[in-house]
C-alpha cells in the first residue's frame, strides 16, 4: 500500500469513528459515572434501587458515584406505576428517569419483571442507559 493509500484509510476511519452516535473522543474508553436516587421510599422501590445499583456496578461502561458530579448521569427509581397478578407473583412496572447532575432529563424507560425478579428490571434499566449516557455534555 502507497502513501495515499494509507491516508485513505486513516480518512475512512476517521470519520468512521467521529460519526458513531453518542460517542465522544472526550469519553472514549472512560466510564461513565452513575448515581442512583429513588423516587419512592417503598420497599419494592428500595429493593429494585438496590438491585440497579448493583447492576450498574457489574456494568464495566458504567462506575458508581456519588454527590452529583459535573459528569454523572443520574438514574432516578420511581415507584411501581402497574402491578398485575402473575399467578402468585405480581408483574411491576417502573419508571426510571436518566437526568445530568444539573437536572435535566436524558431520558426515561419503563422497566417491568414480577417482584421476585427485580434484577431483570435493573438489567433492563442499566442497557437502557447508554443513549442518556451518551447525551452527557451535549446539553
Amino acid at each position: 500500500m502507497d502513501a495515499r493509500g494509507i491516508v485513505k484509510v486513516a480518512a475512512v476511519m476517521a470519520v468512521t469513528v467521529l460519526c458513531v452516535p453518542g460517542w465522544s473522543p472526550a469519553r472514549a474508553g472512560a466510564p461513565t459515572e452513575v448515581e442512583v436516587l429513588r423516587g419512592a421510599d417503598d420497599d419494592v422501590t428500595a429493593a429494585l434501587a438496590g438491585a440497579v445499583v448493583q447492576a450498574f456496578g457489574r456494568d464495566g461502561a458504567f462506575v458508581l458515584s456519588s454527590g452529583h458530579r459535573a459528569n454523572s448521569l443520574i438514574v432516578v427509581v420511581q415507584g411501581p406505576t402497574a402491578a398485575a397478578r402473575a399467578g402468585i407473583h405480581y408483574k411491576l412496572a417502573f419508571p426510571i428517569r436518566y437526568a445530568s447532575a444539573q437536572g435535566q432529563t436524558l431520558g426515561f424507560t419503563e422497566v417491568t419483571c414480577q417482584e421476585n425478579t427485580l434484577t431483570k428490571c435493573a438489567e433492563q434499566a442499566v442497557a437502557a442507559a447508554g443513549p442518556a449516557a451518551g447525551k452527557l455534555g451535549r446539553h
